[in-house]
Protein backbone atom coordinates (compact mmCIF):
# COMPACT_ATOMS: atom_id res chain seq x y z
CA UNK A 1 0.00 0.00 0.00
CA UNK A 2 3.14 2.38 0.70
CA UNK A 3 4.05 1.75 -2.43
CA UNK A 4 1.30 2.34 -4.56
CA UNK A 5 0.63 5.40 -2.46
CA UNK A 6 4.02 6.85 -3.15
CA UNK A 7 3.74 5.75 -7.30
CA UNK A 8 0.10 7.83 -7.02
CA UNK A 9 2.10 10.67 -5.24
CA UNK A 10 4.47 11.10 -7.94
CA UNK A 11 2.39 10.78 -11.14
CA UNK A 12 -0.30 12.41 -9.70
CA UNK A 13 1.05 16.02 -10.51
CA UNK A 14 1.50 14.86 -14.36
CA UNK A 15 -1.67 13.56 -14.81
CA UNK A 16 -3.18 17.13 -13.81
CA UNK A 17 -1.04 18.65 -15.76
CA UNK A 18 -2.04 16.34 -19.24
CA UNK A 19 -5.32 16.02 -18.09
CA UNK A 20 -8.04 18.18 -20.00
CA UNK A 21 -11.11 18.12 -17.81
CA UNK A 22 -11.62 21.63 -16.37
CA UNK A 23 -12.27 20.41 -12.73
CA UNK A 24 -9.21 18.91 -12.78
CA UNK A 25 -7.18 22.44 -14.03
CA UNK A 26 -8.59 24.57 -11.52
CA UNK A 27 -7.07 22.17 -8.64
CA UNK A 28 -4.78 23.98 -6.74
CA UNK A 29 -3.87 24.23 -3.01
CA UNK A 30 -5.99 26.51 -1.05
CA UNK A 31 -4.36 28.81 1.90
CA UNK A 32 -5.50 27.96 5.26
CA UNK A 33 -8.08 29.86 6.34
CA UNK A 34 -6.21 30.61 9.73
CA UNK A 35 -2.69 31.83 8.23
CA UNK A 36 -3.73 35.33 8.06
CA UNK A 37 -4.99 36.07 11.51
CA UNK A 38 -1.54 34.35 12.42
CA UNK A 39 0.78 36.27 10.12
CA UNK A 40 -1.28 39.54 11.98
CA UNK A 41 -0.11 37.62 15.22
CA UNK A 42 3.36 37.03 14.01
CA UNK A 43 3.52 40.64 12.93
CA UNK A 44 2.46 41.46 16.73
CA UNK A 45 5.00 39.24 18.13
CA UNK A 46 7.56 40.95 16.30
CA UNK A 47 6.73 44.27 17.41
CA UNK A 48 6.23 43.65 21.29
CA UNK A 49 9.58 41.98 20.55
CA UNK A 50 11.37 44.80 19.21
CA UNK A 51 10.01 47.07 22.06
CA UNK A 52 10.71 44.63 24.82
CA UNK A 53 14.16 43.86 23.51
CA UNK A 54 14.80 48.19 22.29
CA UNK A 55 17.80 48.27 24.84
CA UNK A 56 19.55 45.97 22.85
CA UNK A 57 18.11 46.78 19.01
CA UNK A 58 18.37 49.64 19.28
CA UNK A 59 22.58 50.38 20.16
CA UNK A 60 22.72 47.85 17.29
CA UNK A 61 20.85 49.39 15.01
CA UNK A 62 22.74 52.84 15.46
CA UNK A 63 25.91 50.99 15.02
CA UNK A 64 24.92 49.22 11.29
CA UNK A 65 24.15 52.70 10.05
CA UNK A 66 26.98 54.28 11.33
CA UNK A 67 29.11 51.21 9.83
CA UNK A 68 27.57 52.17 6.31
CA UNK A 69 28.42 55.54 7.09
CA UNK A 70 31.81 54.71 7.46
CA UNK A 71 32.45 52.02 5.30
CA UNK A 72 33.14 54.59 1.91
CA UNK A 73 36.12 55.62 3.95
CA UNK A 74 37.40 52.24 5.08
CA UNK A 75 37.28 51.48 1.20
CA UNK A 76 39.67 54.16 0.55
CA UNK A 77 41.90 53.94 3.20
CA UNK A 78 41.99 49.94 1.87
CA UNK A 79 43.05 51.53 -0.99
CA UNK A 80 46.27 53.36 0.47
CA UNK A 81 46.92 49.84 2.07
CA UNK A 82 46.51 50.14 5.17
CA UNK A 83 44.57 47.23 7.25
CA UNK A 84 40.69 46.80 8.29
CA UNK A 85 41.53 47.24 11.82
CA UNK A 86 43.66 50.16 11.73
CA UNK A 87 40.88 51.49 9.38
CA UNK A 88 38.12 50.94 11.50
CA UNK A 89 40.17 52.14 14.76
CA UNK A 90 40.69 55.51 12.98
CA UNK A 91 37.17 56.33 12.20
CA UNK A 92 35.51 55.13 14.75
CA UNK A 93 38.05 57.23 17.11
CA UNK A 94 37.53 60.38 14.65
CA UNK A 95 33.78 60.43 15.33
CA UNK A 96 33.94 59.11 19.25
CA UNK A 97 36.12 62.24 19.31
CA UNK A 98 33.48 64.40 17.60
CA UNK A 99 30.68 62.99 19.24
CA UNK A 100 32.30 63.46 22.76
CA UNK A 101 33.25 67.16 22.30
CA UNK A 102 29.81 68.28 20.86
CA UNK A 103 27.94 66.12 23.84
CA UNK A 104 29.94 68.45 26.18
CA UNK A 105 29.65 71.60 24.54
CA UNK A 106 26.21 71.03 24.66
CA UNK A 107 26.15 69.98 28.73
CA UNK A 108 27.57 72.93 29.61
CA UNK A 109 25.60 75.04 26.89
CA UNK A 110 22.19 73.20 28.81
CA UNK A 111 23.63 73.68 32.64
CA UNK A 112 23.46 77.44 32.23
CA UNK A 113 20.25 77.76 30.42
CA UNK A 114 18.78 74.85 32.79
CA UNK A 115 20.25 77.06 35.86
CA UNK A 116 17.65 80.10 34.21
CA UNK A 117 15.10 77.71 33.79
CA UNK A 118 12.96 78.72 36.45
CA UNK A 119 13.02 82.48 36.00
CA UNK A 120 12.71 82.12 31.89
CA UNK A 121 9.51 80.79 32.63
CA UNK A 122 8.53 82.93 35.23
CA UNK A 123 9.05 85.85 32.38
CA UNK A 124 7.36 84.11 30.12
CA UNK A 125 4.26 83.73 32.45
CA UNK A 126 4.20 87.39 32.44
CA UNK A 127 4.69 88.27 28.85
CA UNK A 128 1.27 86.19 28.54
CA UNK A 129 -1.81 88.67 27.98
CA UNK A 130 -4.08 88.09 31.33
CA UNK A 131 -7.80 88.68 30.90
CA UNK A 132 -9.74 89.45 33.11
CA UNK A 133 -13.26 89.05 31.40
CA UNK A 134 -16.56 87.04 32.70
CA UNK A 135 -14.68 84.13 33.00
CA UNK A 136 -12.13 85.31 34.97
CA UNK A 137 -14.21 86.74 37.64
CA UNK A 138 -16.54 83.02 37.55
CA UNK A 139 -12.93 82.11 38.45
CA UNK A 140 -12.29 84.11 40.99
CA UNK A 141 -15.62 83.60 42.54
CA UNK A 142 -15.30 79.82 42.63
CA UNK A 143 -11.70 79.86 44.63
CA UNK A 144 -13.54 82.24 46.70
CA UNK A 145 -16.80 79.69 47.51
CA UNK A 146 -14.04 76.45 47.60
CA UNK A 147 -12.20 78.49 50.63
CA UNK A 148 -15.27 79.12 52.47
CA UNK A 149 -16.29 75.53 52.57
CA UNK A 150 -12.85 74.51 53.50
CA UNK A 151 -11.56 74.31 57.04
CA UNK A 152 -9.72 76.21 58.89
CA UNK A 153 -6.32 74.24 58.93
CA UNK A 154 -6.99 73.06 55.44
CA UNK A 155 -7.33 76.87 54.32
CA UNK A 156 -3.98 77.90 55.96
CA UNK A 157 -1.79 74.79 55.54
CA UNK A 158 1.96 74.99 56.75
CA UNK A 159 4.48 75.08 54.82
CA UNK A 160 7.30 72.16 54.68
CA UNK A 161 10.05 72.28 52.93
CA UNK A 162 10.93 68.40 51.27
CA UNK A 163 14.32 68.48 50.04
CA UNK A 164 14.69 64.55 47.89
CA UNK A 165 18.02 63.78 45.99
CA UNK A 166 15.78 61.72 43.57
CA UNK A 167 16.35 64.62 40.40
CA UNK A 168 20.38 64.10 40.54
CA UNK A 169 20.29 60.25 40.69
CA UNK A 170 17.27 60.11 37.65
CA UNK A 171 19.87 62.36 35.92
CA UNK A 172 23.27 60.34 36.58
CA UNK A 173 21.05 57.14 35.77
CA UNK A 174 20.11 58.58 32.06
CA UNK A 175 23.49 60.02 31.50
CA UNK A 176 25.45 56.54 32.67
CA UNK A 177 22.68 54.76 30.51
CA UNK A 178 22.91 56.99 27.23
CA UNK A 179 27.48 56.66 27.78
CA UNK A 180 26.77 52.96 27.94
CA UNK A 181 24.55 52.76 24.73
CA UNK A 182 27.12 55.25 22.91
CA UNK A 183 29.77 52.70 24.24
CA UNK A 184 28.08 49.69 22.58
CA UNK A 185 27.21 51.36 19.68
CA UNK A 186 30.96 52.36 18.81
CA UNK A 187 32.14 49.05 19.87
CA UNK A 188 30.05 47.15 17.53
CA UNK A 189 30.15 49.53 14.63
CA UNK A 190 34.03 49.14 14.86
CA UNK A 191 33.79 44.87 14.70
CA UNK A 192 31.54 45.28 11.96
CA UNK A 193 33.78 48.08 9.81
CA UNK A 194 36.74 45.11 10.57
CA UNK A 195 35.28 42.71 9.59
CA UNK A 196 33.47 44.02 7.06
CA UNK A 197 34.60 41.61 4.07
CA UNK A 198 34.52 38.30 6.10
CA UNK A 199 30.45 38.69 7.38
CA UNK A 200 30.31 39.18 3.42
CA UNK A 201 31.64 35.94 2.56
CA UNK A 202 30.16 34.73 5.14
CA UNK A 203 26.37 35.87 4.26
CA UNK A 204 27.29 35.01 0.38
CA UNK A 205 28.61 30.95 1.84
CA UNK A 206 24.79 30.45 3.44
CA UNK A 207 23.18 30.71 -0.27
CA UNK A 208 23.71 27.48 -2.50
CA UNK A 209 22.80 28.42 -6.08
CA UNK A 210 25.13 31.46 -8.07
CA UNK A 211 21.98 33.99 -8.52
CA UNK A 212 21.13 33.89 -4.97
CA UNK A 213 25.06 34.50 -4.02
CA UNK A 214 24.65 37.65 -6.80
CA UNK A 215 22.00 38.74 -5.24
CA UNK A 216 23.16 39.15 -1.87
CA UNK A 217 26.26 40.75 -2.93
CA UNK A 218 24.04 42.97 -5.46
CA UNK A 219 22.21 43.91 -2.26
CA UNK A 220 24.71 44.79 0.21
CA UNK A 221 26.63 46.71 -2.07
CA UNK A 222 23.10 48.97 -3.14
CA UNK A 223 22.26 49.41 0.41
CA UNK A 224 25.90 50.60 1.81
CA UNK A 225 26.27 52.84 -1.41
CA UNK A 226 22.57 54.13 -1.20
CA UNK A 227 22.22 54.33 2.71
CA UNK A 228 26.02 55.95 3.28
CA UNK A 229 25.40 58.27 0.44
CA UNK A 230 22.46 59.21 2.26
CA UNK A 231 23.38 59.62 5.75
CA UNK A 232 26.30 61.57 4.67
CA UNK A 233 24.89 63.92 2.21
CA UNK A 234 21.93 64.23 4.94
CA UNK A 235 24.87 64.61 7.64
CA UNK A 236 26.62 67.77 5.58
CA UNK A 237 22.89 69.61 4.99
CA UNK A 238 22.11 69.42 9.13
CA UNK A 239 25.80 70.42 10.27
CA UNK A 240 25.33 73.63 7.65
CA UNK A 241 21.79 74.25 9.34
CA UNK A 242 22.97 73.94 12.50
CA UNK A 243 26.20 76.42 11.73
CA UNK A 244 23.64 78.59 10.08
CA UNK A 245 21.19 79.06 12.57
CA UNK A 246 23.49 79.51 15.11
CA UNK A 247 25.09 82.14 13.50
CA UNK A 248 21.49 83.64 12.75
CA UNK A 249 20.64 83.42 16.13
CA UNK A 250 24.05 84.70 17.27
CA UNK A 251 23.28 88.40 15.04
CA UNK A 252 19.42 88.30 16.51
CA UNK A 253 21.65 88.46 20.20
CA UNK A 254 19.71 85.02 21.45
CA UNK A 255 22.15 83.89 24.15
CA UNK A 256 23.39 80.16 24.08
CA UNK A 257 23.49 80.02 19.73
CA UNK A 258 25.57 76.93 19.91
CA UNK A 259 23.07 74.93 21.85
CA UNK A 260 20.45 75.72 19.50
CA UNK A 261 22.06 75.01 16.84
CA UNK A 262 23.37 72.18 17.91
CA UNK A 263 19.87 71.22 18.65
CA UNK A 264 18.67 72.44 15.49
CA UNK A 265 21.10 70.08 13.39
CA UNK A 266 20.10 66.82 15.48
CA UNK A 267 16.29 67.52 15.16
CA UNK A 268 16.75 68.13 11.46
CA UNK A 269 17.24 63.98 11.11
CA UNK A 270 13.62 63.81 12.26
CA UNK A 271 12.51 65.31 8.67
CA UNK A 272 9.14 67.44 8.82
CA UNK A 273 8.69 67.11 12.52
CA UNK A 274 12.01 68.33 13.88
CA UNK A 275 11.89 71.26 12.39
CA UNK A 276 8.59 72.27 13.72
CA UNK A 277 9.60 71.18 16.63
CA UNK A 278 12.84 73.43 16.70
CA UNK A 279 10.74 76.23 15.42
CA UNK A 280 8.63 75.99 18.64
CA UNK A 281 11.52 75.93 21.32
CA UNK A 282 13.08 78.87 19.10
CA UNK A 283 9.81 81.16 19.64
CA UNK A 284 9.70 80.42 23.09
CA UNK A 285 13.87 81.24 23.43
CA UNK A 286 13.49 84.40 21.01
CA UNK A 287 10.75 85.80 23.72
CA UNK A 288 12.82 85.17 26.68
CA UNK A 289 15.84 86.65 25.54
CA UNK A 290 14.06 89.81 23.77
CA UNK A 291 11.12 89.92 26.80
CA UNK A 292 8.85 90.05 23.61
CA UNK A 293 6.50 87.85 21.72
CA UNK A 294 6.83 89.60 18.74
CA UNK A 295 10.52 89.09 19.40
CA UNK A 296 9.92 85.03 19.68
CA UNK A 297 7.85 84.86 16.33
CA UNK A 298 10.60 87.06 14.82
CA UNK A 299 13.48 83.88 15.62
CA UNK A 300 11.24 81.74 15.10
CA UNK A 301 10.33 82.95 11.50
CA UNK A 302 14.11 83.29 10.82
CA UNK A 303 14.82 79.96 11.67
CA UNK A 304 11.42 78.70 9.58
CA UNK A 305 12.87 80.38 6.70
CA UNK A 306 16.46 78.40 6.37
CA UNK A 307 14.64 75.41 7.31
CA UNK A 308 12.23 75.70 4.07
CA UNK A 309 15.16 76.80 1.98
CA UNK A 310 17.06 73.75 3.29
CA UNK A 311 13.94 71.32 3.14
CA UNK A 312 12.67 72.56 -0.33
CA UNK A 313 16.31 73.71 -2.55
CA UNK A 314 19.02 72.80 -0.88
CA UNK A 315 18.07 69.39 0.10
CA UNK A 316 16.14 68.13 -3.19
CA UNK A 317 19.19 69.57 -5.17
CA UNK A 318 21.64 67.22 -3.01
CA UNK A 319 19.42 63.71 -3.51
CA UNK A 320 18.77 64.62 -6.97
CA UNK A 321 20.50 61.73 -8.02
CA UNK A 322 19.90 59.52 -4.73
CA UNK A 323 17.08 57.93 -2.95
CA UNK A 324 13.76 59.75 -2.69
CA UNK A 325 11.51 59.16 0.34
CA UNK A 326 7.76 59.54 0.18
CA UNK A 327 7.06 62.99 3.28
CA UNK A 328 3.41 61.12 4.24
CA UNK A 329 5.98 57.59 4.51
CA UNK A 330 8.92 59.80 6.18
CA UNK A 331 5.88 61.12 8.15
CA UNK A 332 4.20 57.73 9.26
CA UNK A 333 7.65 56.43 9.76
CA UNK A 334 8.85 59.06 12.30
CA UNK A 335 5.35 58.03 14.18
CA UNK A 336 5.77 54.49 14.57
CA UNK A 337 9.44 54.54 15.02
CA UNK A 338 9.32 56.98 17.66
CA UNK A 339 6.69 55.17 19.07
CA UNK A 340 8.34 51.93 19.67
CA UNK A 341 11.34 53.41 20.85
CA UNK A 342 11.16 56.97 21.36
CA UNK A 343 13.88 59.66 20.60
CA UNK A 344 15.92 56.94 19.20
CA UNK A 345 13.97 55.77 17.02
CA UNK A 346 12.79 58.93 15.37
CA UNK A 347 16.02 59.55 14.69
CA UNK A 348 16.39 56.25 12.85
CA UNK A 349 13.15 56.48 10.93
CA UNK A 350 14.28 58.11 7.66
CA UNK A 351 17.54 55.85 7.75
CA UNK A 352 15.39 52.85 8.14
CA UNK A 353 12.91 53.75 5.49
CA UNK A 354 15.58 54.18 3.33
CA UNK A 355 17.23 51.19 3.73
CA UNK A 356 13.70 49.75 3.00
CA UNK A 357 13.09 51.52 -0.05
CA UNK A 358 16.67 49.55 -1.37
CA UNK A 359 15.20 46.68 -0.19
CA UNK A 360 11.99 46.87 -2.13
CA UNK A 361 14.08 48.03 -5.42
CA UNK A 362 16.37 44.86 -5.28
CA UNK A 363 13.50 42.93 -5.19
CA UNK A 364 10.90 42.79 -8.46
CA UNK A 365 8.05 41.39 -6.32
CA UNK A 366 8.19 44.15 -3.40
CA UNK A 367 9.00 47.19 -6.45
CA UNK A 368 5.14 48.54 -5.48
CA UNK A 369 5.95 48.84 -2.12
CA UNK A 370 9.04 50.67 -3.36
CA UNK A 371 7.11 53.00 -5.55
CA UNK A 372 4.88 53.90 -2.63
CA UNK A 373 7.49 54.57 -0.43
CA UNK A 374 9.44 56.66 -2.69
CA UNK A 375 6.37 58.67 -4.10
CA UNK A 376 7.35 57.96 -7.71
CA UNK A 377 5.46 56.59 -10.82
CA UNK A 378 6.11 53.43 -12.00
CA UNK A 379 8.54 54.81 -14.70
CA UNK A 380 10.98 56.35 -12.42
CA UNK A 381 10.61 53.79 -9.30
CA UNK A 382 12.50 50.58 -9.52
CA UNK A 383 16.00 49.87 -8.39
CA UNK A 384 16.65 49.54 -12.73
CA UNK A 385 15.61 53.36 -12.77
CA UNK A 386 17.52 54.30 -9.74
CA UNK A 387 21.13 53.10 -10.96
CA UNK A 388 22.55 56.42 -9.08
CA UNK A 389 22.00 54.64 -5.98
Amino acid sequence: MAVAGTSESRIKPESIAASDEPHEMDVSPQRPSASRPLSVLAWLATIAALYLARDVIVPLVLAILLALLLWPILRRLRRLHVPDIVSAFICILIVAVLFGTAMLTVVRQGQRWLAEAPQTVERVRNMLPQGRGSLSHLKDAAEAVQGLTQPEPARSPLPVEVQSAEPAYTIIGAGSHFVGAAVIVFVIAFFLLAFSDTLLKQAVETRSSFAQKRNVVELVHNIESGISRYLATITIINIGLGVVTAFTLWQLRVPNPVLWGVLATTLNYVPHVGAFLCMAILFFVGAVAHQSLWAGTGVAGAFAVITAMESYLVTPLALSKSLQLSPLAVILAVLFWGWLWGIPGALMAAPLLTVMKIICDQFEPLEPLAIVLGGTTANGGGVRGRQAI
